[in-house]
């Protein structure tokens, strides 16, 4: 049964859950944060780790708790936001449960893959596999999350597994890494073939085009609009429930995932993070069309914030593996943008205008502080994805503060420049809408949400309002 047993004053649980936050990525520099609330986040995701379970309906939909919990702790919450943040997402959380009657070894770990009652299993054998490991416990838990039968599940459930690794790799928790894993192995597979090992082998051995050195992400897009499959694809008010369309969409994805080139060096592992991550953060804040209200969508949403991990796992990995997880992650992300339609893209002047660079040396001097107003939205957001979205933001405008030391051919379409804060700016103004209140009564409030469906196809803004 669930351990529901602790108060506020019950700093137990940290011992209980064997839970750590022991590294100190640059978001903890941040004003605000302190020896107390670092105290206080441990305390809270060891909480979670005890009183609540991996998903928080009978659909898989996801615990987002440790999430929400870690990215404003990192963008310098006070300890009683951490402790609201932890009481409003427990009350749309399942209590965690008894084990089953089921021993889980190296020998028959896969043998109960999907099945959502074996959670607990999971979590102790990835326990104690992360602890034989010593000082190896990152690369064991890598070498799991990369085993060909468990890679699927990984990158499965728009980025849920993968997220949840990346925080547990972030803070060098092992608790957090535990509970990822075994998440991944209960997870359900989104993709049919994509990932499998023949196919997912095939699109890392890139068919290059134009005199091999491959097409960038822009030409890519490009080209996938214009792709007799995407133009023939019906309509659907919901495209993941139809099969027709997810499985053309995960065919594009592959066809087109395999002419995007990782080269495996260090520079060309940067040089390609810092397109893919400018690519997704272009599609996110540019589907809106001329004369209808802001969108921003909620799949493409979670391309922007896995991204934010992508260099997180590249810390833990060899060179090989590094090229393989990034073009797996361009490989869903263009998975998500054939499902959706595969959206004309309308980069507007305030999005590609000249960003505010930011150093964390400048926020904690409190110079040029308008990060610092944006990253305040986000901690208060009662929507659980804004502070990730903006946390990644971030990282992009951070890291374009040092630009890419690989060059490329003049027919290779780089993206245009990016306006980082301009977007963190208009996802904290924009949604408004409450991860834990009735959905129903926020619209009628007009209350502002993620968009869901396909905004490439013309029947969707048939619906959608003007402004």
């Amino acid at each position: 049964m669930a351990d529901n047993t602790h108060d506020n004053t019950d700093y137990t649980v940290t011992d209980k859950a064997k839970m750590t936050l022991d590294h100190a990525p640059a978001g903890l520099y941040l004003p605000g944060i302190d020896e107390t609330t670092h105290k206080e986040a441990v305390r809270l995701c060891a909480r979670d780790f005890l009183e609540h379970h991996v998903f928080f309906n009978d659909r898989g939909f996801h615990n987002h708790l440790n999430h929400h919990l870690l990215s404003v702790f990192s963008l310098g919450a006070p300890a009683k936001r951490l402790q609201e943040v932890f009481d409003q997402n427990k009350e749309i959380l399942l209590p965690s449960h008894s084990p089953m009657d089921v021993d889980v070894t190296t020998e028959n770990f896969t043998e109960h893959f999907s099945n959502e009652r074996c959670y607990p299993n999971y979590v102790s054998f990835f326990q104690r596999e992360l602890d034989a490991a010593g000082d190896n416990w990152k690369a064991v838990a890598c070498d799991y999350f990369f085993d060909p039968r468990v890679f699927p599940l990984g990158m499965s459930g728009i980025f849920h597994p993968f997220i949840q690794l990346g925080y547990g790799l972030e803070f060098e928790s092992k608790t957090i890494v535990a509970t990822a894993l075994a998440q991944t192995c209960v997870h359900s597979s989104t993709f049919k073939t994509m990932f499998s090992e023949h196919v997912f082998a095939d699109i890392c051995t890139e068919e290059l085009e134009d005199d091999n050195h491959g097409l960038s992400l822009m030409q890519i897009l490009d080209k996938m609009r214009q792709d007799p499959l995407s133009i023939s694809m019906e309509f659907s008010a919901v495209p993941s429930s139809k099969v027709s369309i997810t499985d053309a969409a995960e065919r594009l994805a592959i066809k087109y995932s395999n002419l995007w080139s990782v080269p495996t060096t260090k520079e060309g592992i940067s040089a390609k993070y810092h397109e893919l991550l400018s690519v997704v953060a272009l599609v996110y804040g540019s589907m809106t069309r001329p004369g209808y209200k802001l969108l921003l969508h909620f799949a493409v949403m979670h391309c922007v914030t896995s991204a934010y991990f992508l260099p997180i796992y590249f810390d833990c990995l060899p060179i090989e593996r590094q090229a393989q997880i990034l073009k797996a992650h361009c490989a869903v992300v263009l998975a998500t943008f054939a499902l959706h339609g595969s959206p004309e893209l309308y980069i507007t002047p305030e999005i590609s205008s000249k960003d505010t660079h930011c150093t964390v040396s400048d926020l904690q001097n409190n110079v040029n502080n308008q990060w610092l107003d944006v990253f305040s939205g986000a901690i208060a957001s009662n929507d659980m994805h804004v502070p990730k979205v903006v946390r990644t933001l971030w990282r992009g405008s951070l890291l374009y503060s040092f630009p890419s030391k690989l060059t490329f051919d003049n027919d290779y379409t780089l993206p245009p420049p990016v306006n980082w804060l301009y977007l963190a700016r208009i996802t904290v103004d924009t949604i408004d809408f409450s991860s834990f209140r009735d959905p129903q009564q926020q619209a009628k409030e007009g209350k502002r949400f993620w968009t869901f469906g396909m905004v490439g196809h013309d029947k969707f803004w048939d619906t959608y309002p003007k402004e």
